[in-house]
Parts: C-alpha cells; sequence; structure tokens
C-alpha cells in the first residue's frame, strides 16, 4: 500500500477511472473497495452523533484487508474516536445517555484526569460482543472460544485467580488484565502489539456505545474501563442496566474482582495508548 491513501476518500467510479490510468496501482484498488464502506460508515456515524462533519483519516498501514478479516470473525471491529472533547456540556444530537454526574464530579474534584472527557483521536480495535446479563455467575460472551482458551490456560498457570467457570472474563482483577502474560495472551489472538492494547477509557465506552452498541446498557453485568481513579487507588467500571446503563460509571479497587464484572479488550492504532 502507498504512503498515500486519499483515494479512500474518492467515489469509486472515479477510483476506477484512475486505476485504468495508471494513476493508482492496481493493487491497490482492492484496498480502495476494502476499507471505503468502513471510512463511510465511520463519518456518518460522527455526523449522526456530532451534527456536523469530522473527517475520517485513512487506515494505519499496518492494517489491512486481511488482518480486517481476522478480526471480523474474532468478532472484533475497528472504528475512529475523533479528536474531540465530550464535555458535560455539549448538546449533541446523537448522544442519549452521557456519563452520570459522578463521572463528571469526579473529574471536577480531581480523582480523575482532567482529560477524561477526551476521545483518543484514533483508529481501535475494539470487541463487537454483547455484555451478557448475570446468570448465575455462569455467564458468558458469545462465541468466544479464542479468547475463553488463553484465559483457562492463564488460570491454570496460577496467573489469574481461578473461577468455576475457567474460560469467563468475569472475576478477573483490574490488575490481571494488565499482566503482561495477559497482554501477550490476548494480543497473540488479535495478531497486534502488546504496546497496543489496553481497556477502553469510559468516554469512548460511552460514545461507542451510544454511536453502535446501544444494547451494551441493556444488561446488568459491568466492564473494567482503563480510566485511574484517585491517583491509582481505584479503576473505573460501569455499564450495568441497574445503575444506568450507558450513562453508568463507577469505580473499585484494582486488585478486586466480581462475578457481574467482565471486560473487553481494545486495540489502539497510533501514539495514543
Amino acid at each position: 500500500m502507498s504512503e498515500n491513501k486519499d483515494f479512500f476518500s474518492i467515489p469509486p467510479e472515479v477510483c476506477k477511472e484512475l486505476v485504468e490510468k495508471g494513476l493508482i496501482p492496481k493493487s491497490e484498488e482492492r484496498d480502495y473497495k476494502d476499507f471505503s464502506d468502513l471510512i463511510n460508515r465511520e463519518r456518518n456515524k460522527l455526523r449522526e452523533f456530532f451534527g456536523y462533519d469530522i473527517e475520517v483519516p485513512n487506515l494505519p498501514d499496518e492494517i489491512t484487508p486481511e488482518k480486517c478479516e481476522q478480526w471480523k470473525e474474532l468478532g472484533f471491529e475497528l472504528h475512529y474516536l475523533p479528536d474531540e472533547d465530550l464535555t458535560k456540556g455539549r448538546d449533541l444530537p446523537g448522544w442519549k445517555k452521557k456519563p452520570g454526574e459522578l463521572f463528571f464530579n469526579q473529574i471536577s474534584d480531581g480523582k480523575l484526569f482532567p482529560d477524561s472527557t477526551k476521545l483518543a483521536g484514533s483508529w481501535v480495535l475494539i470487541d463487537s460482543r454483547a455484555k451478557p446479563q448475570y446468570d448465575n455467575g455462569e455467564q458468558s460472551y458469545e462465541n468466544d472460544d479464542q479468547i475463553g482458551d488463553a484465559l483457562g490456560k492463564l488460570r491454570q498457570q496460577g496467573l489469574i485467580e481461578n473461577y468455576k467457570e475457567t474460560g469467563s472474563r468475569f472475576n478477573i482483577s483490574w490488575d490481571e488484565l494488565n499482566k503482561t502474560e495477559m497482554k501477550e495472551a490476548l494480543a497473540e489472538i488479535l495478531n497486534t502489539d502488546p504496546q497496543n492494547l489496553r481497556l477502553p477509557r469510559a468516554v469512548e465506552w460511552n460514545y461507542l456505545g451510544n454511536a453502535f452498541y446501544e444494547s451494551r446498557g441493556e444488561t446488568n453485568t459491568y466492564e473494567w474501563f482503563e480510566d485511574e481513579y484517585d491517583k491509582g487507588q481505584g479503576r473505573l467500571r460501569g455499564g450495568s442496566s441497574g445503575n444506568g446503563g450507558l450513562s453508568n460509571v463507577r469505580w473499585g479497587g484494582p486488585g478486586g474482582r466480581g462475578v457481574v464484572l467482565g471486560f473487553r479488550p481494545l486495540v489502539v492504532f497510533s501514539s495514543t495508548k
């Protein structure tokens, strides 16, 4: 793929004409077809959410059609998080369920970083699975065999605490999710660098939920977020339907765990981690 990928933003018929004239390499026409729908989808969703046009950059070179197909089979999707600040007072047409008052109050009180409301300005890859409903600790994320197998091995090795459902994403602490062995196992599955792997921040989870995954706020389980709370004394978590759904943001000790508390990995394709 060439360094100049601006042809993703031109109409398909124009792209075909440029290929025929030799102005775009034939080898890159496939990349255009594979990525143009994705870029247009993100543009449309951003316009619906913010109420105005936001430019979506071309995908980084490390994202290839082959990797996209692999991620799709794993249940992961690409999205663009714009360089926008979702502060409390913003009135945006697609922001139906903002984070709760506690989230914004903790920023004002200095418990959360001032930039906790800022989106990354990056392409990201995130797990697209629905968040399951609690079922006596036996609930699971659908079609999760590869991650489940990796979690089972980590439990067997004593790297994360054992649980009755050995492949479950539940009952794992934030600290365990950030162990080197955990990140390496997940990065291998997702064919990425472990340094690019983290959990979604609360504002990212909220934006994506409003724009793409509204059902994530309709089940009564929680998920870990990346955000640091009170100088590392806690980490954010949320999403339970019984406490606000997409608006629900709470915090807990990074070493704590719960049978209603799961997680979803996120890969960041930029210098913003």
